[in-house]
């Protein structure tokens, strides 16, 4: 083998690794910014976290500054609030708390994101009164519900910051710039890939079947890692999230290299009957003899 031929194969293989790596930006920053964007499915996504220390112990800090400026001493406020947030009928209001927390996140509001934590504990007062006297602080109903009503929004997005999360996010449009430089590299490298090949429609038609492997290996990579990360299913808050976000938008590799190995088994079958009919063609071209 010459050194020529040697180079050319290994420029073939550097470009075809680059069309690989490219390929994996590319689902990534799709799937990414999909995620991202959906704040709906994202806030499901995040909802077992309303069960998680992080959440309940923000929350617990702050409806414990809430009732000693309500009144109440801070032994009692602490006591007072690990008591409210670990009755079984708040934890609806957790969860709802956190899918309001989502939205604010993504919310465009020059004047920032809230969450307006009276609106959504007020349908829990009873529960909440119940709590609080179970804690030692005899409260009752009217009181709570006068005491919801005078609640200051939770801030989640001051006004100086941009949104966390959706479409008009700095994260969603990191991850849509990753997504076309991913494809602007697939196309020079592969571009590079099928010139330099001998054969270059095979060399298009295995590009394009190594990109539908890559994105049907992709999607099966989200499912298999959300059963890894969870296995017995909401055993642990945080897992859980972990686990239904890897699960989450992950139809969307999966369409991409279902389009793709379409494309490339259309492509095969056009190319095969394309070469079929110029074989026929150059059987019936041929002269026939006549004997003498």
């Amino acid at each position: 083998m010459s050194s020529r031929n040697r180079s050319r194969r290994f420029a073939v293989g550097v470009a075809g690794w680059v069309f690989g790596l490219a390929s994996t930006v590319l689902l990534v920053g799709i799937w990414g910014r999909a995620v991202v964007v959906d704040t709906n499915e994202l806030a499901d996504t995040l909802s077992p976290l309303a069960a998680g220390d992080m959440v309940s112990d923000r929350l617990a800090t702050w409806l414990e500054s809430e009732l000693v400026n309500a009144g109440v001493d801070g032994v009692g406020a602490s006591v007072a609030a690990d008591q409210v947030l670990a009755h079984p009928s708040v934890g609806p209001v957790l969860e709802e708390l956190v899918a309001e927390g989502v939205e604010a996140a993504a919310s465009g509001d020059p004047n920032g994101g809230t969450v307006d934590v009276a609106a959504i504990l007020l349908p829990a007062s009873g529960q909440i009164t119940t709590g609080l006297n179970e804690a030692g602080v005899p409260v009752t109903n009217e009181q709570v519900e006068a005491a919801l009503a005078r609640l200051d929004p939770l801030v989640i997005r001051d006004a100086s910051d941009q949104p966390f999360v959706g479409a008009s996010s700095p994260l969603a449009a990191n991850l849509g710039t990753a997504a076309m430089l991913g494809a602007l590299l697939m196309l020079f490298a592969g571009t590079a890939y099928i010139v330099m090949s001998i054969d270059r429609m095979r060399a298009f038609r295995a590009l394009l079947t190594r990109f539908a492997l890559g994105a049907l290996s992709f999607a099966v990579l989200l499912r298999l890692g959300s059963w890894l990360v969870d296995p017995e299913g909401g055993r642990a808050p945080f897992r859980e999230s972990f686990a239904l976000l890897a699960n989450s938008k992950w139809m969307v590799p999966l369409t991409i290299g279902l389009v793709s190995m379409a494309a490339a088994i259309v492509f095969r079958v056009f190319r095969r009957r394309v070469r079929l009919a110029a074989g026929s063609r150059s059987e019936d071209e041929r002269p026939i003899r006549q004997e003498a």
